[in-house]
């Protein structure tokens, strides 16, 4: 048999075994290859069958079937993890000079209007959480924590929690280091980086103040959207107040798109605030978003009981 990077096509079709690869990846991950993405998707799994020292996809497909551990690797090979500090810095400024201002007038309300009943319902109106769904290799959860201890006045006065999921467990493991390379701090403000960071050979690591904020996790969204929980969670999923999905929501197919729009959706807490990517326009889905005005970024807000929503 031919060796993979002949076998795209056979008698002008599609190989069937990479077509059964192809759809196996669907399956798991609802990641979409179509026509124009079929050569990245075959020279992907093509460096995968050569790390493995197969000839075929046909003997790969046989390896997946019998390992199913190897769709993990599989998985993280055909994520695209192009990411940077403070990327798309409309966003970020939009969140510290826009959206963290009014969050803090309405939960300070709120925390006066608690004052009056029992319990500690203090405690739960000064808890922020973040979902940084696609999180990559860090850089966008840590841009977002940076950006609330630096917004809020009183950053102490919160609970804060910014949750950050990857379907790449190499991805999730260089976050967790938190180690990078001198060039890829440079969309780093120089003051951040000496507030922040711990200089390193050759780079820096992120501080505890930026660590105690951020948990990483495995997150799959195509197990999110049929309504599973992340795997160690037993409990509820979902009432957070920003939702930053950036650049993913590109590799999936339209109808997939519709449904990851749904889900994300019901995440939100009421009045919370959705980022997405900048080909990532929500205009052709249905959903309870309202596109904010006279913002210079892509940014929705989850419209339903929200107080003052008019000043957005």
């Amino acid at each position: 048999m031919e060796r993979a990077g002949n076998l795209a096509y056979r008698d002008g079709a599609p190989d069937p075994y990479l077509e059964r690869i192809r759809e196996r990846v669907f399956q798991r991950s609802r990641l979409y290859f179509g026509p124009r993405k079929l050569s990245l998707f075959r020279q992907r799994l093509e460096s995968r069958l050569a790390q493995l020292g197969l000839s075929d996809y046909e003997a790969y497909l046989s390896l997946l079937e019998q390992t199913p551990a190897e769709y993990g690797s599989l998985l993280d090979l055909m994520t695209i993890n192009e990411t940077f500090f403070f990327r798309n810095p409309d966003q970020f400024r939009h969140l510290q000079q826009v959206v963290l201002p009014e969050l803090e007038l309405v939960r300070g309300r709120e925390l006066m209007r608690s004052w009056g009943e029992s319990g500690s319902a203090g405690d739960k109106v000064m808890k922020l959480r973040v979902l940084c769904a696609g999180c990559s290799t860090g850089e966008e959860p840590y841009s977002v924590a940076m950006t609330l201890l630096e917004g809020l006045r009183y950053p102490k006065a919160w609970d804060i929690e910014v949750v950050a999921g990857d379907i790449s467990k190499s991805c999730l493991d260089t976050a967790r280091v938190g180690y990078y390379e001198t060039d890829r701090l440079q969309q780093i403000p120089s003051h951040l980086v000496q507030k922040y960071f711990v200089p390193s050979a050759g780079g820096a690591f992120v501080g505890e103040d930026l660590r105690a904020l951020v948990r990483f996790m495995p997150l799959n969204l195509n197990q999110l959207m049929e309504g599973e929980l992340p795997p160690g969670l037993a409990t509820g999923w979902g009432g957070f107040d920003l939702v930053f999905c950036r650049n993913v929501m590109i590799y999936f197919a339209p109808g997939c798109q519709q449904l990851l729009v749904e889900t994300l959706s019901r995440l939100m807490a009421p009045g919370g605030h959705l980022f997405t990517g900048d080909a990532e326009p929500l205009h052709l889905f249905s959903h309870d978003l309202a596109a904010v005005p006279d913002a210079s970024c892509l940014v929705y807000r989850k419209m339903e009981n929200i107080e003052h929503a008019s000043t957005l």
